[in-house]
């Protein structure tokens, strides 16, 4: 593998079947040695652009050189490697480095559909590393993760010499991995130097700088906006004053006057100035025009929304349940109260989502006792029958109630209108919607399971905002402990032992 080689995207345009929008529209890049982060909005093309990378799609118009061999790790972690069999039966010294570097014991390929998504997902990478690609692309490998898993694999992607490309929301990830990131926005693809909080001050920096010359021009528009108007004024007097309609038919000084002004040209001065003003004016509209400044929504998503009158919504009681074979889950004296944030943070494995289920099934029985929360449940993953019935279900809605639905998706960070192009949107996308079309029914508790898994870095800095504000009582699983923290209250620590995994209320 040639450290001097690079990967070249010239011109790509790439456009889904039924979809009237391009995902991509005419992006260009050149990629080299070492790890390059792609980093944008939801549904903005990044995995599209990674696929066609590989040669996994073919672009509508573009050229991809060379072809390279290439090893692609998908979000999903669920997707068996194509040589997960070769990986496993291989003992080589670089296989074991791997198996060591990612604390894979020997029997995990063997029961590969058995294991967590944490653990799924390391052996993608240790097989994808194994097979020595010459480009190798990774798309969101800290989905699912704990903080122990997340940096093994920072640790064995960072073993990597060949050209990669990191689609991933992991600002952490991003920042010790990445030596430069091909950012998307506006519509347009545009490569950064540095780690992503480097090209991310950068974009800032040239966003600021676009919006105070936007708002020069405009400015400065207006100013000539008015300059003509007066002179267009000028004009029309000086036009007034030359007819000799209004003049005594014995007045033949005035008509005199008027055809020496004729004849002088004096009388189209400012005429001539007006009409130049007008040109300068054009000039400037285009100027204002050119320098777009994207979008920002910032607004209050909970107007409609009010806290449960009861002051208690739910009280865990403690006692032990079931987690896993030979496991349990010893349960706190926990109650959440109508205004409570509680975030629930451990490792992989260690009863998060058994806590969970256990949550909603008391909430389930409160409803049929007659004593219910209006609660907003957004899982883990959302598979794909489901996900084609809430696109159906939000383009079938009346058009003041998707309005307002788009307006929420819109303060999330997502383009309505590339939402609707299509009959897919990305796994992000779709989780705005869900939550989009909760907020409408003005819930009283929210319940998530690790709800930044596939979304941007924007979206996920604008749930966070959105979570944060909430004034009813959220319930919420991450291995994101900056994210828990800035939305949550309330900590609860799940500590796995030999047989049982204690609660800890922080």
């Amino acid at each position: 593998m040639s450290k001097s080689q690079t990967l070249t995207l010239s011109h790509i345009t790439y456009s889904y079947p039924d979809s009237p929008t391009a995902a991509l529209n005419d992006v260009s890049a050149t990629f080299c040695s070492g790890w390059t982060g792609i980093v944008g909005d939801n549904g903005c093309g990044k995995s599209t652009l990674a696929r066609i990378a590989c040669g996994l799609i073919a672009p509508d118009a573009g050229i991809v050189t060379p072809r390279l061999t290439f090893a692609f790790c998908a979000q999903d972690a669920g997707l068996e490697p194509d040589m997960l069999y070769d990986f496993a039966c291989d003992y080589s010294p670089d296989a074991a480095r791997l198996r060591r570097m990612l604390n894979i014991d020997d029997d995990m390929p063997w029961r590969f559909a058995e294991l967590s998504g944490g653990e799924q997902k390391k052996i993608q990478v240790a097989v994808a590393l194994w097979s020595k690609p010459e480009l190798l692309v990774i798309d969101e490998p800290t989905n699912h993760v704990d903080a122990a898993c997340r940096e093994q694999i920072r640790i064995a992607l960072a073993s990597y010499k060949g050209i990669g490309l990191l689609v991933s929301h992991d600002r952490t990830l991003l920042d010790v991995l990445v030596a430069r990131c091909l950012c998307f926005e506006a519509g347009r693809a545009v490569m950064r130097p540095g780690t992503y909080s480097q090209a991310h001050a950068q974009a800032e920096l040239e966003r600021e700088s676009t919006a105070h010359a936007r708002a020069v021009a405009k400015s400065e528009e207006k100013r000539l906006r008015a300059e003509y108007v007066k002179r267009a004024e000028e004009a029309s007097r000086a036009a007034a004053k030359r007819s000799a309609r209004h003049l005594d038919p014995k007045d033949h000084d005035g008509k005199g006057r008027i055809q020496l002004a004729i004849f002088t040209g004096k009388d189209g001065v400012a005429g001539k100035l007006a009409t130049r003003m007008e040109a300068r004016v054009s000039r400037a509209q285009a100027a204002t025009s050119s320098l777009h400044v994207e979008k920002r929504y910032e607004g209050d998503l909970w107007l409609e929304s009010v806290p449960s009158p009861r002051k208690t919504l739910l009280h865990l009681e403690p006692g032990e349940i079931p987690c896993g074979p030979n496991r349990t889950l010893k349960l706190p004296d926990l109650f959440l109260g109508s205004i409570d944030h509680l975030g629930i943070r451990g490792p992989n494995g260690a009863g998060k989502s058994t806590l969970l289920r256990h949550v909603m099934a008391l909430l389930s029985r409160r409803e049929a006792a007659g004593v219910g929360t209006r609660t907003l449940f957004m899982p883990q993953e959302i598979d794909e029958t489901e996900a084609r019935a809430i696109l159906a279900d939000v383009q079938s809605m009346p058009q003041a109630e998707r309005g307002k639905l788009l307006s929420i998706v819109a303060q999330l960070d997502s383009s309505p209108d590339r939402i609707l192009a299509g009959d897919v949107v990305s796994s992000g996308e779709l989780r705005k919607l869900m939550l989009a079309r909760g907020i409408l029914t003005s819930p009283e508790l929210i319940v998530m399971d690790e709800p930044t898994n596939h979304l941007d870095i924007h979206s996920v800095e604008a749930l966070e905002r959105a979570l944060a504000a909430f004034p009813g009582a959220l319930v919420l699983v991450s291995h994101d402990d900056a994210f828990l923290t800035a939305c949550c209250t309330r900590i609860l620590e799940l500590v796995p032992g030999p047989s049982r995994t204690e609660c800890r209320l922080l």
